[in-house]
């Protein structure tokens, strides 16, 4: 009687199987098995080799080396962190480290997971029964066409996740490299400056000298004020040695300033003795800070527009001017501000101005060298008191002037011709320096009353930066005043800064020099080591991988013997005669596009294969499920 398996419900597969039977055996093996003796007693479960020790070692091993890289790797970023690109870990060098570090890791990622992908791969097919196309896609090389399979996602999604993970682990050799380059940071560096010393004794040649009183300032001081005055910024210095290419310090020293408050409109009087000469009618204080002649009334001559007068004379002198009783140094400014309305019939118009004193005060300057260029800032932090106008005249005070070679110099203990009396110096110098700049800072702008043209006597202020050009109007049109720059909000605190930058101009007469602690970037180049971006990779790509690690060791255990896609391996699990029927649709049927064929299911585990016994192989679902064969169109 025939054997009921090699029946076939399927004409097609029927004459499939005896066609398949009818071929010759070109096998030698099977000719060779055909002709030996077989004794088939074996009816339990197939032995199983056992776990063994490489695969184990395989999978716990590379997930231990690739740990250990990813620490060799951290060691070396560690190492170059901070460190010279120069000399011999080059830029070049450092970075094939890195991707060889990185490339090492990833190859054994893989090659760890890929041992564990087999395991499970193996394990999937023992538990559950797959159709061949999903068979091929486990067996094979890890592939992006593995991903898209439905079956897989609900059957074994852990092969499905591994593969996944082998797919993307060419980004560890993306995100793992962490060195970069930044320049240097910025060393401290003592360096010695120059700065403004007037606290000294010390003869700095900045005034001539007679009859033991001080008289004008030296054309080397009087030209460092023309500069600092009519400067468009602070005045530089050559850059100080150790502070190339860049640098930025500060420093404090004393030199005199402005201290001014604003004067209202009636404080500053037009000086006309005949107030029917008035535009309009008009109550000044008296008496008042300022005069402005006539800016506000008729005058056959004209009027003026901006005054700047000084008050510098000793109250106590022998000769003193009259109505001077101060021995404070100050300055006045008034002007008319530009205003339309000024020309309007019976506008009435407003003077503007400030009263200062010159004060010794202490600046703070910071200054900044770069790209061949110097950015300097200057403020005055405190006032610490009214210049004395009583040392600029007077024998008895000053008798240790001695740059003529006369007078007691000895008798004090100064040395002839180089210094002052104690504690005169520093007064003089700072009352040399205020000279020079109120010399170039008072007079007046007048306006012709016959021309109607602006005239400028002395002062510079129109050139210092304060007011904007100045246009003569015609004759016939009103005057509406000067217009102050644009860059001006408060003229009053512009003129005290005016002050403040024009005393940067004494920098280079090297009157003193002092030491700071100046910033000072460097010009190299050294390596920054991110460490967030390779902790992130290395401790993702280990989590994942003794995730994979884990179950390719439980899949290894349940099995009880390792599995392996080696074809010595593959020939042994699929020696059952039952599948050769499925061998010959798929000989005719390679692309598995006949839909018996591609539902035709496998699955890996203990069959019963004649001659053999009871083995480990593949075997047909049918084998454990007659109607589930005849459905497929295969005999059990």
């Amino acid at each position: 009687m025939a054997d009921p398996r090699h029946t076939s419900l399927d004409p097609h597969y029927s004459s499939l199987a005896q066609d398949y039977g009818a071929r010759p055996n070109l096998s030698p093996v099977r000719n060779n098995l055909s002709e030996t003796t077989v004794h088939d007693h074996q009816t339990g479960p197939a032995p199983k080799r056992g776990v063994g020790i490489w695969t184990p070692l395989c999978i716990v091993g590379g997930t231990v080396l690739t740990a250990i890289l990813a620490i060799l790797h951290h060691i070396f970023d560690s190492h170059l962190n901070g460190r010279p690109v120069t000399g011999y870990w080059t830029q070049t060098k450092s970075s094939q480290v890195e991707i060889f570090l990185a490339t090492a890791v990833k190859i054994l990622f893989c090659f760890s997971a890929g041992i564990s992908l087999c395991q499970v791969s193996w394990y999937s097919m023992r538990r559950q029964p797959l159709g061949l196309a999903d068979i091929n896609a486990v067996l094979s090389e890890p592939s992006i066409m593995t991903l898209p399979r439905r079956n897989l996602i609900f059957q074994a999604p852990g092969i499905l996740a591994i593969t996944a993970a082998i797919l993307v682990s060419p980004l560890i050799t993306i995100f793992a490299p962490s060195l970069t380059v930044r320049q240097a940071p910025s060393v401290t560096r003592i360096l010695t400056v120059p700065t403004l010393n007037l606290t000294t004794d010390a003869q700095l040649n900045d005034f001539s000298v007679g009859d033991n009183r001080i008289g004008l300032p030296s054309s080397t001081w009087d030209k460092a004020a023309l500069l600092g005055l009519l400067s468009s910024g602070p005045v530089g210095w050559p850059i100080p040695n150790g502070c190339s290419p860049e640098c930025r310090y500060n420093i404090s020293y004393t030199a005199p300033a402005l201290f001014c408050t604003d004067l209202a409109p009636d404080q500053i009087a037009d000086g006309m003795v005949d107030i029917a000469n008035r535009y309009a009618n008009r109550t000044f204080q008296d008496p008042p800070s300022a005069y402005l002649t006539a800016y506000d009334g008729y005058q056959t001559d004209g009027g003026a527009a901006l005054n700047c007068t000084v008050q510098d004379q000793y109250a106590g002198d022998s000769s003193p001017v009259v109505g001077v009783t101060s021995d404070t140094y100050g300055l006045t400014l008034a002007y008319v501000p530009y205003a339309a309305s000024n020309a309007d019939d019976g506008a009435v118009i407003n003077a503007a101005g400030a009263t200062c004193i010159f004060y010794n005060a202490t600046h703070q300057l910071t200054t900044h060298f770069f790209n061949s260029t110097q950015e300097s800032t200057v403020s005055v932090v405190e006032f610490l008191a009214p210049l004395n106008t009583t040392y600029k005249a007077g024998q008895t005070l000053l008798g240790g002037i001695l740059s003529d070679g006369a007078g007691d110099g000895q008798s004090d203990g100064v040395n002839d011709g180089q210094s002052f009396r104690p504690g005169f110096g520093a007064q003089l110098h700072l009352l040399a320096m205020a000279d020079a700049f109120t010399a170039h800072l008072t007079g007046n702008i007048w306006r012709d009353g016959h021309t109607g043209v602006i005239e400028t006597t002395n002062t510079l202020l129109p050139e210092t930066g304060l007011f904007g050009p100045i246009v003569s109007p015609d004759l016939t049109n009103q005057f509406r005043g000067l217009n102050v720059s644009s860059s001006v909000t408060n003229t009053t605190q512009a003129l005290a800064q005016l002050i403040a930058n024009a005393t940067l101009s004494y920098m280079q007469l090297n009157t003193g020099f002092t030491t700071v602690t100046a910033t000072v970037p460097s010009t190299e180049n050294v390596y920054s080591y991110t460490r967030t971006a390779l902790a992130t990779t290395y401790l993702v790509s280990f989590v994942i991988l003794v995730l994979i690690s884990g179950f390719g060791m439980f899949c290894l255990i349940s099995i009880g013997e390792p599995g392996s896609n080696e074809f010595s391996y593959l020939l042994v699990a699929t020696r059952n005669p039952n599948l050769d029927p499925v061998a010959a649709a798929v000989e005719e049927d390679p692309g598995l596009s006949t839909h018996s064929v591609a539902r035709t299911r496998l699955v890996f585990g203990d069959v019963h294969v004649p001659g053999r016994g009871v083995t480990t192989a593949f075997g047909l679902a049918s084998e454990q499920d007659s109607e589930m064969v005849q459905r497929q169109g295969f005999k059990a």
